[in-house]
């Protein structure tokens, strides 16, 4: 009896073993590649033999090129943090290069790249990184040095200059690993904590939620990726080489959080850019003369009780193309200004004084042998003259021209800052029209930024107030958003009103300082009514066919502009022009930012 079980046994162990021959010589291949994609061999992977389009898994390849949208051997995809982009990199020679527009974008926009001269340029607050595009060198200069590199720094390919990430590497603190098949840079610029999980089975990272979907790439386990999205079964991951997909939650550990070592030791020019700066609030009135002056008309315009610290003379009116200007300075003003506790800030206009100035200040800015000339130039005035600093009032450049302007303030000011003056930039307030004006360089590179927070309504336009407290707020709270700092913002306020005119469809103005305003009223027996939507006085006026109509500038509405100032703690104060104030405003202004 005992011998037939164990005849049965052997008989049943055989049947067993043959069976599993017959199942590995048939089906072998499949196991082999199953177990690399990461599947499990078990009772429902038999199904997927028998019924596969229910139960197998798909072992399609997904087309990668397609999948990073990658349409020749040298594009780049670009993974962006969690977000695959649109724009693409390049290959140059075993490197990864961007488009100047997209590192501007991602990275850096303090680069300048002037494709006439073929130089691209990054200027620190002493002196400037240049490449020589049309030299064609691996290499930089830099305040007289050139710095030899293993790579071209740039590169321009048909008209599109493209930058090494390499180099960009110098000026912002980033990090970025490149894969290749397909050709692909994984880039991280933010070191926030991220939920991560960790491979704990070989598996396969699926286009989509599902067996059926197709493979993105393999996954081993003891590999790391960032969980995205957790599904019922399926999660969505970021692999570290730059593939967005999902993995089943069996294949992965619970999540945790962690995040990335920051990235540092680019260049800062927030650090590098120290501003020379008046030691409490500035206090500055804007002098509007056209000729040489020795400043004697100061001493009845303004008195120490008054407490202002700073006059800007309107001295130098660019002329020409070559960095010509018409040159008002005089020594004797300063020594006059200085006499009486007066910093003097010369300013260097494109508005036009009384003359036919007809020229291109695109030519002039976009050139960097005119640049240095204009710069050279005003340099020598200001110190010959012995003023403090410099002034910039440009209202003039054109949307195209900007990137020169800007570079043309970041030339300036190195010079300035070699010979200890005091750099300040007029600016209207941020609009969609004159984003290019750019306040925040602006805001690093100058020692203050001046806001003309006025002209909300201006001679050609419409009826409306100078400017209104909704208008000056928001434009000092855009500017503040823009990236200038409070502690170099500068609130311009106008001196002056405009009484405007309305008979028939014909609307004029004219503008008249604060005293003329008062008796203009004074005289026509108005008694002006409060506003608080504007806060300043409001005039309505019936003459015969005409209708006036006045927003009222005087100690009322300043105050309530200084209220707002000093409650967004920016740097001071400037008035437009000295001479249109009441004898009420300067000390107003010594009371709010002494």
């Amino acid at each position: 009896m005992k011998r037939k079980v164990k005849h049965k046994v052997i008989s049943v162990l055989i049947a067993v073993i043959l069976i599993v021959i017959i199942i590995i010589a048939a089906f072998g291949a499949r196991i082999k590649e199953s177990l690399a994609n990461g599947e499990e061999i078990n009772a429902r992977w038999f199904l997927g033999l028998i019924y596969p389009e229910k139960y197998a898994y798909s072992t399609e390849q997904a087309d990668l090129y397609e999948y990073f949208q990658l349409f020749s051997q040298d594009e780049v995809a670009i993974v962006l943090g969690n977000e695959r982009l649109e724009d693409k990199g390049i290959m140059i020679n075993g490197r990864v290069y961007f488009k100047l527009e997209t590192a501007e974008a991602l990275f850096t926009d303090r680069f300048y790249y002037n494709a006439d001269e073929q130089v691209l340029l990054y200027t620190t607050a002493t002196s400037i990184y240049e490449v020589d595009l049309a030299a064609g060198q691996s290499a930089y200069t830099y305040a007289g040095t050139t710095t030899p590199l293993e790579y071209l720094p740039a590169k321009v390919v048909g008209e599109q200059l493209y930058v090494a990430l390499d180099y960009v590497k110098m000026f912002d603190n980033f990090e970025y690993s490149y894969y290749s098949e397909p050709n692909r840079v994984q880039v991280f610029t933010s070191w926030q904590p991220y939920n991560e999980a960790e491979i704990v089975k070989d598996t396969s990272v699926r286009y989509q939620g599902g067996i059926k979907s197709d493979i993105l790439c393999k996954v081993k386990a003891g590999d790391k990726v960032e969980v995205l999205e957790v599904l019922e079964n399926w999660t969505k991951v970021r692999t570290a080489d730059g593939f967005f997909g999902y993995v089943e939650n069996s294949k992965l550990s619970d999540p945790y959080q962690t995040s990335r070592t920051p990235v540092t030791g680019a260049y800062d020019p927030v650090a590098d850019y120290t501003a020379n700066q008046l030691p409490g609030k500035v206090r500055m009135v804007w002098h509007q003369i056209y000729f040489a002056d020795d400043g004697s008309d100061l001493n009845s315009m303004l008195s120490a009780s008054d407490g202002i610290n700073v006059v800007c003379p309107t001295w130098f009116y660019l002329s020409d193309s070559n960095g010509g200007f018409a040159n008002y300075s005089s020594s004797a003003y300063v020594t006059n200004a200085h006499n009486n506790g007066y910093q003097v800030w010369a300013m260097v206009s494109d508005v036009e004084n009384g003359g036919n100035y007809d020229f291109s200040e695109y030519e002039m800015f976009s050139s960097s042998e005119k640049r240095a000339v204009l710069i050279s130039n005003l340099i020598s005035a200001v110190v010959t003259a012995g003023a403090d600093g410099i002034n910039v009032d440009c209202e003039k450049i054109s949307r195209d021209c900007g990137p020169h302007f800007i570079q043309f303030l970041r030339e300036l000011a190195i010079e300035t800052r070699r010979n200890g003056l005091v750099l300040s930039v007029d600016n209207y307030p941020q609009n969609q029209g004159n984003l290019y004006y750019d306040l925040r360089e602006q805001g690093i590179i100058c020692d203050y930024v001046v806001l003309m927070a006025y002209d909300e309504h201006w001679a050609g336009s419409d009826a409306g107030s100078v400017a209104s407290i909704n208008f000056v707020e928001t434009s000092i709270s855009d500017a503040l958003n823009a990236g200038v700092p409070a502690s170099k913002l500068i609130n311009g306020v106008p001196f002056y009103t405009r009484i405007w005119k309305t008979e028939g469809s014909s609307v004029t103005s004219s503008a008249v300082g604060m005293d003329y305003c008062q008796e203009w009223m004074s005289t026509r027996g108005i008694t002006p009514e409060w506003s608080d939507e504007f806060c300043q006085y409001y005039v309505n006026f019936v003459d015969g066919t005409a209708t006036y109509q006045i927003w009222v500038e005087d100690a009322d509405s300043i105050t309530a502009k200084f209220n707002i100032m000093t409650s967004y703690g920016i740097a001071g104060v400037a008035g437009w022009k000295l001479g249109l104030e009441s004898d009420d405003i300067l000390p107003l202004i010594y009371q709010y930012f002494q």
